[in-house]
């Protein structure tokens, strides 16, 4: 496969895992040769591949964008199976660990979460001052997980530009 296919094969790749969405600007000619290290030449080759393909379409004096994709029809998903109840053995040892981890003198270092005395509270409290008098009802529940969709969209867009393929959801 050329040099400007194996390009074109992975932004297409990347408008499939929803890296770039229809209306989405590409990268321009010039930083997608700085980002993929391919000749302009080639990286324009493969942006005209994907014109032709109707995958993008270039807006004179504004660059390429994703073009809008054909509606697809969802498949029904069959129904959940349901199997039966099975008994779930609670180890004591779990709950003492759970236990352990609250005194001041253990360091649990398999924890996803740190010592709050490392917290800067009198800078937390000042923000979450501010945040509370201008946040609105919607704007406490919005970066539920998995995430602010713009900011996840943005994370692969820089994975994208480093030559990465991976989907916003992940």
């Amino acid at each position: 496969m050329k040099k400007y296919q194996q390009l074109a094969q992975q932004i297409t790749e990347q408008i499939g895992l929803g890296v770039w969405l229809p209306g989405d600007r590409l990268p321009s000619l010039r930083e997608q040769v700085v980002s993929s290290g391919m000749s302009f030449m080639t990286v324009s080759h493969a942006y005209q591949l994907l014109e032709s393909q109707g995958r993008i379409i270039a807006r004179p004096q504004s660059g390429y964008y994703v073009a809008p994709q054909p509606i697809k029809q969802r498949q029904p998903e069959p129904p959940a199976q349901v199997t039966r109840d099975e008994s779930v053995d609670i180890n004591t040892y779990i709950f003492e660990v759970l236990q352990a981890s609250r005194q001041a003198s253990m360091l649990p270092f398999a924890s996803a979460f740190p010592d709050p005395r490392l917290f800067p509270l009198p800078q937390l409290n000042r923000s979450l001052a501010q945040v509370s008098k201008t946040a609105t009802a919607m704007s406490v529940i919005e970066n539920l997980p998995p995430g602010n969709d713009e900011l996840r969209h943005a994370i692969a867009r820089r994975y994208a530009l480093q030559g990465m393929n991976i989907s916003p959801d992940e």
